[in-house]
């Protein structure tokens, strides 16, 4: 097998189809003033881990992306057992070492205590956070069992096992406040990672540990194929934003008034009295009145109305007003698309 030269073998997935659809939702007209608020986070938390994970990424291709003794991962999710590991970061050496890499890009001031709790000062205010070592080591768990069902090299007879360790990396201008007792030195900043992967663990390492891995230290090519083993266990996920917000597409106005235009039922059973059913015919729904004024869509329709006094939005939801009413509008109910507007073909004083 003929070595690559480039021992990056996953990129990131690109997140921006997740911000495109967040971008797209908040331009729906009935959401809740608690939902906007919800998708406006999920945005921002989002473009901040993107931008952690970026920066990170830039420091570690920048030392190893060329080099022969390691493998670099990017962006893995592993599903196993019923249990999931969102990795940002995998790096393997030849000694086996994994390095497994959560990304954190607080916008505040980080204060770790000496029982290992992490707080985060937003506006000189401490805001308890979960403990990103401790969801390290869950995503550590996932791929320890993960190794046992794997493939992996063996040397008379014997399984070669990765061992696993966990870092969390910041940002080069996050400030931390350390404890004196509580192990932080896998808290580092990204520009630290060359130092930290290669000189700290070694120092830190028994004669044991050193002399167990180099007995099972492998070729370059190996490292590749480990890597590209973990991998082809990738198992991406497209969120499903409007389950979690408690978006009901159909509640919007436009796209209810569209969908009824083109699929909405005459009435079954009653048959309306001949001057009620020529006042029907005479009314359109908001969708084909927009159209027939040359507006873009329904929407621009129900603004033009609330801005004459036709209709008013209350929670969220448009609400036909007397003076709509007066002006021939009615309100209507389909049991498959819900409520929505008629109005006199005649009216243009919009």
């Amino acid at each position: 097998m003929v070595l690559k030269k480039k021992m990056i073998i996953k990129n990131p997935d690109s997140k921006q189809v997740q911000l495109d659809e967040l971008h797209e939702l908040l331009t729906l007209p009935n959401l809740s003033a608690k939902q906007r608020e919800l998708i406006t986070k999920e945005i921002h938390a989002l473009k901040q881990g993107v931008q952690g994970e970026q920066n990170s990424e830039y420091e570690i291709n920048f030392y190893l992306k060329d080099s022969k003794n390691w493998a670099v991962i990017h962006d893995l999710r592993i599903e196993h057992n019923g249990r999931v590991a969102q990795i940002d970061h995998l790096l393997i050496n030849r000694l086996l070492d994994v390095f497994v890499i959560e990304t954190k890009n607080f916008s505040a001031d980080l204060q770790i205590n000496e029982q290992g709790e992490f707080t985060a000062w937003y506006n000189k205010k401490p805001i308890g956070i979960p403990s990103p070592l401790a969801q390290n080591e869950k995503h550590i768990e996932v791929l320890k069992a993960l190794s046992k069902t794997l493939p992996l090299p063996t040397r008379l007879g014997v399984t070669l096992m990765p061992s696993f360790t966990s870092v969390v990396m910041v940002s080069n201008k996050q400030r931390i406040t350390r404890p004196k007792n509580f192990d932080t030195k896998n808290v580092i900043k990204a520009e630290q990672v060359l130092e930290w992967v290669t000189k700290t663990n070694a120092d830190d390492a028994s004669f044991g540990r050193m002399f167990g891995s180099l007995a099972k230290i492998v070729s370059g090519e190996t490292v590749m194929e480990i890597a590209e083993i973990f991998t082809r266990h990738h198992r991406s996920i497209k969120p499903d934003y409007k389950a979690k917000f408690g978006i009901n597409e159909l509640a919007n106005t436009a796209q209810v008034e569209e969908q009824k235009a083109a699929m909405a039922a005459p009435p079954a059973v009653e048959v309306a009295p001949i001057s009620e059913a020529v006042e029907e015919v005479a009314k359109l729904t908001s969708s084909k009145l927009a159209a027939k004024l040359g507006l873009k869509n329904t929407q621009e329709l129900i603004d033009k109305l609330v801005e004459k006094g036709f209709v008013e939005i209350v929670e969220g939801k448009p609400k036909l007003t007397a003076q709509g009413k007066a002006a021939g509008g009615e309100a209507k109910f389909s049991p498959k698309f819900g409520p929505y507007f008629i109005w006199p073909e005649t009216l243009r004083s919009i």
